[in-house]
């Protein structure tokens, strides 16, 4: 069977230069070595080895540093940080960079389509309260939304993603089992027959990648962890960094002249969700086979944070949305941070210097590559992590602080350039049309070659920003809202009790969020704003609509059951049957986060910002008709309207 880009469908052009330019190629990088002498058509006269190569560095739960970092941890940043130091020196770094949603699947799938999950469809944590079959999670499919892999494959670029995808349940399994078919042994190292097999079934040729070695990380086993494995054992980090130097090594010697895309991406610093689940066991978790280790040189718990923390970590929460103190008190069944407070937050920096050796080992590669000068090197995070702020919430859900959503991002042109900062407010739905424009073309140009055979192909939502890296465009200029949202709801699922420990169904609503950021200038000087609406969507009721059986309107039912005992025979529960016939009220937050960057007084309901809040609600409706986009291809029931 023909795949995507060899279809008969396809322009002929490309077709035609596919195969006068494939002659006499050696098949070093498989069947992406065919592809050569390409691009000609839609670069007009820029020749071919002037196209950058593009190497993204993509890590998980990383938060940009907040505010309240004290010294000791800066000055440690800047010891044991070393590759992420030496990108930020060479490279433009955003220091207002926002994921466009959480958790994992959706941040990423978002990040990966230049689109909201209100289009793509991918809006749920797979591992909490549902795992990948889980009939209400839903993968990327790979012929509705392209990735921006797609996007460069129609640039005739070579595309190929290493390590963490996230995007769909594109595993391979045992057959007529829910079993994972496994790419390394018992210990976690690589077995060369199951990384073939896996780069013959090249699971993410559909969604614009070529390469990929699963199985995706998606539990809670040692073997899917980052780096937190026994000794003598080897994570997923290590792993997905050794066929990215395998891959950049190959690349190198291959003769083909088209430019190439690399996606190089880590667990870490993610295995800090694990943290709770084995701390009742120990640190090093008993039989489970987790493992945590923190270096002798991690601060204490005082020199990683300043005093003023304290008013985070001890807020109560009385003027926050509900969902809050509902998720913080469910989640403390899981987490137990006053045992271990100071390990904990070790551990998540200690995370942080794991998966920088890892990126330095990629890079290192790449710096002694002949393409070393010629690639630009973006580096960025999923999303970032509560770790006791705010009443001691944690995770990434149910919430829009900045401790979750904002996140680095350092963009080094090819060749590098003098380190400098750009403050403008930035999303993850920016990053596509960005390296498009960086590598010399436009979305509106590629679109046309990129929706062949994709059923919801949108122009993404984003702003090509390559004029900033480049320094072309000022960007003082760049005032634009950008938009946040989230539909994450880990407490619900098939599996009751999950690893969080968070009852099913035990999460208030509302607790869909949808937010907008930006910075204006409402008579009282320039700030800059956070507006977050709290509301109930029914678009994830067990019933978002029932138009045909008037009987039966739309409804939100949960079933309460008692766990019956775990013995032969027929034994009774009790059983509670609620339902909901509407939604409940919405509730909001607001920030000036210029002169509360901490998040800690919301002025919603505070008088005088009553025009600031009306502002700010237009201007969040208007960023939802702009960039929430619902499906082309049909309606999706319950979905609200901005």
């Amino acid at each position: 069977m023909n795949s995507r880009d060899e279809s008969p469908r396809q322009p002929s052009r490309r077709r035609f230069l596919q195969g006068t330019a494939a002659a006499g190629l050696a098949g070093v990088v498989g069947r992406d070595a065919q592809r050569a002498a390409v691009g000609a058509g839609r670069r007009g006269n820029q020749a071919l080895d002037a196209a950058p190569n593009i190497l993204v560095f993509l890590v998980d739960e990383m938060r940009f540093p907040t505010v309240y970092e004290a010294a000791g941890l800066q000055a440690w940043r800047q010891t044991y940080l070393p590759v992420q130091n030496a990108l930020r020196e060479s490279g433009v770094e955003f220091t207002r960079h926002y994921a466009a949603s959480v958790g994992t699947e959706a941040s990423r799938t978002s990040l990966y389509t230049g689109h909201y999950p209100s289009l793509h469809g991918v809006s749920q944590t797979i591992g909490a309260a549902k795992d990948p079959f889980d009939p209400s999670a839903f993968g990327l499919d790979p012929d509705t939304v392209p990735t921006f892999g797609d996007y460069f494959r129609s640039a005739d670029y070579r595309t190929f993603f290493r390590g963490r995808w996230s995007a769909s349940n594109s595993t391979l399994y045992t057959p007529g089992t829910h079993l994972p078919i496994t790419s390394y042994d018992a210990q976690g190292f690589g077995d060369p027959d199951l990384r073939a097999l896996y780069n013959e079934a090249d699971r993410l040729h559909g969604n614009g990648f070529r390469g990929w070695i699963g199985p995706d990380a998606h539990t809670s086993s040692p073997l899917d962890t980052g780096s937190s494995v026994p000794d003598g054992w080897c994570g997923r980090d290590v792993k997905s960094a050794d066929q990215t130097i395998s891959l950049v090594d190959q690349l190198a010697g291959n003769p083909d002249l088209s430019p190439w895309l690399v996606v190089c991406s880590f667990v870490n610093p993610g295995d800090i969700a694990l943290y709770g689940h084995w701390l009742d066991r120990g640190r090093n978790g008993g039989s489970t086979g987790i493992h945590f280790d923190v270096d002798p040189d991690l601060p204490g718990a005082r020199q990683l944070f300043a005093p003023m923390f304290r008013h985070s970590n001890r807020e109560r929460l009385l003027t926050k949305p509900s969902v809050q103190w509902s998720f913080r008190d469910a989640y403390a069944h899981f987490l137990h941070p006053d045992n271990a407070q100071e390990f904990y937050f070790q551990l998540y920096y200690q995370l942080h210097k794991n998966v920088d050796v890892q990126m330095g080992r990629v890079l290192d590669t790449l710096e002694k590559s002949p393409a070393a000068d010629d690639t630009i090197v973006v580096f960025t995070s999923s999303h970032g992590t509560m770790l006791g702020a705010h009443g001691h919430m944690h995770q990434k859900w149910y919430t829009a602080y900045d401790e979750t959503i904002r996140v680095p991002l350092v963009i080094r042109p090819a060749g590098g350039t003098e380190g400098r900062q750009v403050d403008a407010v930035t999303s993850h739905v920016d990053l596509l049309p960005t390296l498009v424009g960086m590598a010399g073309f436009t979305p509106e140009e590629l679109l046309p070659w990129t929706a062949h055979g994709q059923s919801d192909a949108a122009l993404p939502v984003g702003r090509d920003l390559s004029g900033v890296v480049s320094g072309e465009t000022d960007p003082t200029g760049l005032r634009d809202p950008i938009y946040f949202m989230t539909d994450d709801d880990p407490s619900r699922g098939l599996d009751r009790h999950n690893f969080l420990g968070v009852e099913h169904d035990g999460i208030v609503q509302p607790s869909h969020i949808e937010t907008v950021i930006v910075e204006a200038d409402f008579g009282d000087g320039l700030r800059l704003w956070k507006f977050s609406r709290y509301f109930d969507n029914p678009r994830f009721w067990t019933h978002p609509e029932d138009e045909h059986c008037p009987p039966h309107p739309r409804r939100d039912v949960r079933l309460e059951v008692d766990d019956p005992p775990e013995i032969e025979g027929s034994h009774s529960s009790e059983a509670i049957h609620h339902v909901k016939l509407g939604p409940l009220a919405d509730e909001y937050e607001m920030y000036d986060l210029t002169e509360d960057p901490m998040e800690l007084r919301n002025l919603i309901l505070n008088p005088h910002f009553a025009e600031h809040a009306n502002r700010l609600k237009k201007l969040l409706r208007r960023e939802c008709e702009l960039k929430r986009l619902g499906p082309l291809s049909g309606r999706v029931p319950g979905q609200p309207d901005c």
